[in-house]
């Protein structure tokens, strides 16, 4: 299927760019929590290495995006939550998150064709973003740090967190403001993911074109919300994507 008129491309994080080998919801809580409860109990050089560098109070509060009317709820509890582990721990949620994430992180890996996917779309012309959840209450410079581990951040231009918005995908605010700051209008613009409801239908929703990346089958083929694309890889994205519309031009 040829995308003549797109001229950027959007990305999902975790399943899509980075693999993250999660197991089930239960084991990937108590991982988590084991993660939390050493950081508390068991001395630092017996701890997994960091998952980020951390700045320093002054920094993070600096960065932290206030919650108004507009905020989801999740991230609003988030944020009062921040003061309970403060005033009980003495530790703040950014740390908490961090030791968190540690089991899970450690194990992330770039998909093999990540990078010269990402590089050979740059080199045709497209503008490249990225649009991910993250777990509520892990503050976006975790994940920056992430993409900045793979070689990511300086392919893609615009990176947004669903922490540092506000809102989780599928709300449409999250993908209409990567929009914005990439200066392309929606129907000018692919998302690519492997959600077929965050993903597919958030993107969907505001009118962006859509490619789902089905690796092993994941999903059926039949979708609420149909792709305007399928693939196995991004690798194949290449194929629909020779260069971008203004290139053309």
């Amino acid at each position: 299927m040829a995308l003549e008129q797109v001229e950027a491309v959007l990305f999902d994080m975790g399943g899509t760019l980075v693999d993250y080998p999660l197991p089930s919801r239960p084991a990937l809580a108590v991982r988590c929590v084991r993660g939390a409860i050493s950081f508390l109990v068991r001395p630092e050089a017996e701890l997994l290495p960091p998952a980020a560098r951390l700045p320093s109070p002054e920094v993070a509060h600096g960065r932290r995006r206030r919650a108004g009317p507009e905020t989801a709820l999740a991230h609003r509890a988030a944020i009062a939550l921040r003061r309970v582990i403060r005033a009980v721990s003495g530790h703040t949620l950014p740390q908490m998150a961090e030791a968190c994430l540690r089991p899970i992180v450690i194990e992330g890996r770039a998909y093999g064709d990540t990078l010269t996917t990402l590089r050979a779309l740059v080199e045709r012309g497209y503008r490249l973003g990225l649009i991910s959840n993250t777990p509520w209450g892990t503050p976006d410079y975790l994940w920056e740090q992430q993409a900045e581990k793979f070689g990511l951040a300086g392919l893609l231009q615009v990176r947004l967190f669903s922490s540092d918005v506000g809102v989780r995908k599928p709300d449409p605010r999250i993908f209409l403001e990567a929009l914005r700051r990439l200066g392309v209008p929606p129907e000018r613009a692919l998302f690519v993911g492997d959600a077929p409801v965050e993903d597919i239908g958030g993107a969907a929703g505001v009118g962006m074109r859509t490619a789902l990346v089905v690796r092993g089958g994941r999903f059926p083929d039949a979708c609420r919300h149909p792709p305007d694309l399928r693939v196995s890889g991004l690798q194949e994205l290449l194929d629909h994507l020779p260069r971008a519309a203004r290139e053309k031009s």
